[in-house]
């Protein structure tokens, strides 16, 4: 009988292709982390970076304080691929301006923002962007998950924590 061998590019296209669930049945992953990213001043009225990808989901963003005038930083496009998708912004300074993160067409934002009374009454929905405002300080943060492929509910504004007295005023959307 003879032996079939296949090479080794032949090798890995057939593991890259596979789409299995994992069980883990109780074992540990140990050293996975977030990537973390601290995005740099535009300087002026101007994106603060290239669009978002879906290949940076899970990344922290850290928002330096602006200089010179509102800046923004768009979503990636609604497609199946970016269901799951998330992105975490966390200020590391008072932001003096305005920072808003926006979907790039119809896909809308929905989620609450704190109130100030602790009711979380001030619920949103169909949004096209959330913005750290001016007044936002060190530790004030949020987070954007990608729930639906359908544009009228397709981010998740979640995990809101506003860093000034009465936990209002500094997450805005809009």
């Amino acid at each position: 009988m003879g032996t079939k061998r296949i090479g080794l590019a032949r090798v890995e296209a057939l593991i890259e292709n596979l789409k299995r669930d994992l069980a883990l049945g109780g074992s540990t992953i140990s050293g996975n982390k977030r990537k973390v990213v601290a995005l740099t001043d535009a300087g002026e009225a101007a994106a603060i970076r290239v669009p978002l990808t879906v290949a940076e989901s899970g990344t922290v963003f850290l928002v330096p304080g602006l200089t010179n005038g509102g800046q923004t930083l768009v979503l990636p496009a609604l497609d199946a691929d970016t269901v799951g998708t998330t992105y975490t912004f966390n200020m590391t300074a008072t932001a003096a301006q305005t920072l808003t993160i926006s979907t790039p067409g119809a896909e809308k934002i929905i989620g609450c923002v704190p109130d100030g009374a602790g009711d979380n009454a001030a619920a949103s929905d169909a949004n096209d962007s959330v913005a750290f405002a001016a007044t936002a300080i060190v530790g004030t943060h949020f987070s954007l998950t990608c729930v639906s492929a359908t544009a009228g509910i397709a981010w998740l504004l979640h995990d809101v924590v506003e860093g000034i007295a009465v936990n209002t005023g500094t997450v805005v959307l809009a």
